[in-house]
């Protein structure tokens, strides 16, 4: 910032700090002298003094209206209410004025004048300002509180009324005299209700601009009832301490605007809290008792009787909330989802079977793999929906026996099994599993879960849940880590293993928002021109300690972790970006890239591909997506859609692994497929097994007459290239030309490639190898 433009902000700024320090200046002094002029024997004259009472009083009246006006706009909170405190306060110092310089100097003073009625505007301003606060609140109070602030107000009300009575019972003088008189009391009775009301609204903690408001409101009904009681008694002086009392309640008022709204005072406890409406209602009872002894006003008794009957309203509010207490305490133990025992109901019930240290038995830890996926690809709402319906095979898989099952949140459920060793504790996962292999039924889709299971045992590894937990956790992500299904917990996979996954974890999930992860590839080479126009996209990564580690490697913690959907939009966009530079250097090669479980079921895919390729000004052709056939086979309707999508975008389909699901043929009618891929299972026997020879033969034969291309996987020696190049197959891919490669390694093997593969092979086109 250069200098002129510091000497040009910083005048503002100290005139925004110096004014409120000159403004509380000024108030110390105006306050300080007036207060100081009221005590006895201070003034050199007694009675009325035009300095003090009358320039004086009213620069401290309409003071207080500043301070209130300057301090709202700092405050944090009920700023519109602040601002029209301040308009009552300045109606109020307004009154003030107008009584000194007209009425004052009357003889015999008119009454009621002008000023009573600029006097009794401080308390429409005083009611709306206190609506707008309640208005606020209103929302977060409960009915109880709304009571107790009611039971309170009416008793202070009831009490301030019946200490008003002979004000109230005033019959003199004209109407007008009449009513004034009685409005001044009466407003602030029902001031002082509303106040006591609002301030049990915070459960008797209100902030402290409350509080300061409480009491100047409290000061305010207390000043008009000393002036009231000692001008009907004609003993009232001017510059008295009644008239300091009245100031000190303008001035509270008009500091009570804060730059905090945090409560204030100890959280007083529910006993000490009721107290206060009981109190309240002892102290109206007294009232109505003294009435029968000495007759009080209407009013009085009126605020009172209503004091008890809200009290007993209050009652049996607070018997329905005991009632309902029990009912949220078993909502508080229960999963909403699911209909089972949440978190804290598998703590307490187990803990209890556990405290006599005799039982023994096994704590199961379940997790549902790839749900993320599901929660992904189908919504939040589907993913709901299947832990309802595996909630409910659980249920009905333990039903009749004693075991204690729990959804602890998210997709993890705890089985607390009695009596059992470890080979019950192990039959019950494998029925488990067993129980939730049928696929669900989604929002008319077809998903198929698989659990894992962490198994601890008590109490030979632990004696208290938190510890079986834990326990049976660590076991858990080793049955995922070894794709076993279930795990007994081991002391020796205890060793750093939370730590070592974590890290693992988080460095994974960084190489793939980075999109730093390696990515190789392996040329598929047309069996007749020898040409290599496209690649396999292969993943890899490249561990900080462990080096370049492959898939079978690290997937299961990228499927346990819900990463897959990521890790498959990483590897399309590195895949593509690679094609874009190859492209951009005169190689034009296209991409197989293999899709996740999950992907045919995400509606979405058809637009995340399709803006892939637009973002790198690619052709459709430049991608091919591979799927192998079990997950094509697992909701065919949806697979249809969303295949039929990528078709029309012109993007190439390819069956990964064919041959190996043991699915029905009729899939490669009705879904639109490019491409089938031979597993290695059946290319590798070619040469030695007849019969293998002639199922991949016949393989090819059908892709052909369903107008698609056949690609062979696995092709590691000549001899198999040979016969796939006799069978017609479209193209080869495998060792026997080359590995995966990185992309540098790629571009040097094919640069210096010599074909050296079987003159049956070479035919017309050798010279034109790329």
């Amino acid at each position: 910032m250069t200098s002129s433009a510091v000497c040009s902000r910083t005048p503002s700024g100290l005139r925004r700090v110096a004014t409120p320090r000159v403004l509380y200046v000024l108030v110390a002094l105006v306050y300080g002298t007036f207060v100081i002029s009221t005590i006895p024997g201070v003034r050199p004259h007694p009675g009325y003094n035009l300095f003090l009472d009358g320039i004086l009083n009213n620069i401290a009246y309409e003071l207080s209206a500043v301070v209130c006006f300057v301090r709202a706009r700092t405050a944090l909170s009920y700023r519109r209410s602040w601002r029209w405190f301040g308009v009552g306060l300045a109606l109020y110092g307004a009154g003030n004025i107008y009584w000194t310089i007209f009425i004052r100097i009357q003889d015999p003073e008119p009454f009621p004048s002008f000023a009573d009625a600029l006097w009794l505007s401080f308390y429409p301003c005083a009611f709306i300002a206190l609506l707008l606060i309640v208005r606020e609140i209103a929302d977060d109070v409960p009915l109880s509180l709304w009571l107790d602030g009611v039971v309170g107000g009416l008793a202070v009300a009831g009490v301030a009324a019946a200490f008003f009575g002979p004000i109230l019972a005033v019959t003199g003088g004209s109407k007008p005299a009449v009513v004034t008189t009685l409005a001044y009391p009466l407003l602030d009775v029902l001031l002082l209700l509303v106040v006591t009301a609002l301030v049990a609204l915070f459960s008797w903690r209100p902030p402290v601009s409350l509080w300061l408001l409480f009491g100047g409101l409290a000061l305010f009904a207390v000043a008009d009832a000393v002036y009231l009681f000692s001008a009907g008694n004609g003993t009232y002086q001017p510059g008295g301490l009644g008239d300091a009392v009245w100031v000190a309640a303008t001035l509270l008022i008009g500091f009570a605007p804060a730059k905090t709204a945090q409560a204030t005072g100890i959280l007083l406890p529910d006993w000490v809290r009721l107290g206060f409406p009981v109190g309240a209602t002892l102290c109206a009872l007294v009232v109505l008792v003294y009435d029968h002894e000495h007759l009080l006003n209407v009013l009085a008794v009126g605020l009172c009787a209503a004091t008890v009957v809200t009290a007993l309203a209050r009652l049996i509010v607070t018997f329905r909330e005991a009632s309902s207490l029990a009912g949220s305490h078993q909502l508080a133990r229960t999963d909403e989802l699911t209909g089972l025992g949440n978190r804290r109901s598998f703590y307490d019930n187990a803990a209890v079977r556990l405290a006599d240290g005799t039982a023994h038995g096994a704590l199961l830890l379940l997790d549902l793999d790839r749900f993320k996926e599901v929660n992904d690809s189908l919504g939040h709402h589907a993913g709901d929906d299947l832990l309802r319906l595996v909630a409910t095979r659980l249920r009905k898989r333990l039903h009749g026996t004693s075991d204690l099952l729990s959804r602890l949140g998210g997709d993890e459920f705890a089985v607390l099994l009695l009596d059992a060793n470890r080979v019950k504790a192990e039959r019950l996962a494998e029925a488990i599993r067993a129980s939730l292999e049928p696929p669900f039924s989604v929002d008319g889709v077809t998903v198929r879960v698989n659990t894992s299971i962490g198994i601890s045992l008590f109490p030979e590894q632990g004696d208290e849940v938190s510890t079986l937990l834990r326990r049976a956790d660590i076991a858990m992500y080793q049955a995922k880590a070894t794709r076993s299904g279930y795990y007994v917990y081991a002391p020796s996979s205890d060793s750093l293993h939370g730590q070592h996954r974590l890290r693992n974890l988080e460095e994974l999930r960084t190489a793939i928002f980075n999109r730093t992860l390696v990515v190789h590839y392996q040329p598929k080479v047309h069996t007749r021109t020898l040409e290599v126009t496209g690649v396999e996209a292969l993943v890899r990564w490249q561990h900080s300690t462990r080096g370049l580690l492959l898939p079978a490697e690290f997937l299961p913690l990228v499927e346990d972790a819900g990463l897959m959907r990521d890790l498959t939009d990483a590897v399309l966009e590195q895949s593509l970006d690679q094609v874009k530079r190859w492209r951009s250097a005169g190689r034009i090669l296209n991409v197989a890239v293999n899709l996740s479980a999950s992907s045919l079921v995400d509606a979405e895919l058809p637009l995340r591909v399709w803006t892939a390729l637009r973002e790198r000004e690619l052709p459709s052709d430049a991608l091919e997506l591979e799927i192998t056939e079990d997950f094509l086979m697992g909701d065919r309707e949806r697979a249809r859609a969303i295949l039929g999508d990528l078709r029309r975008l012109g993007i190439r389909v390819a069956v990964d692994d064919f041959g190996t699901g043991y699915s029905s043929l009729s899939y490669l009618r009705e879904l639109p497929i490019d491409e089938l891929k031979l597993d290695r299972s059946f290319v590798a026997p070619m040469g030695d097994d007849p019969r293998a020879a002639a199922i991949v033969r016949s393989t090819i034969d059908l892709a052909h007459s369903l107008g698609m291309t056949m690609v062979a996987e696995g092709v590691e020696d000549g001899a198999t290239a040979d016969q796939l190049t006799l069978s017609s197959c479209d193209k080869i891919q495998g060792f026997f030309f080359s590995k995966a490669l990185p992309s540098g390694e790629l571009e040097a093997w094919m640069d210096a490639r010599a074909p050296e593969l079987p003159s049956s092979m070479l035919g017309s086109a050798a010279g034109t190898v790329t």
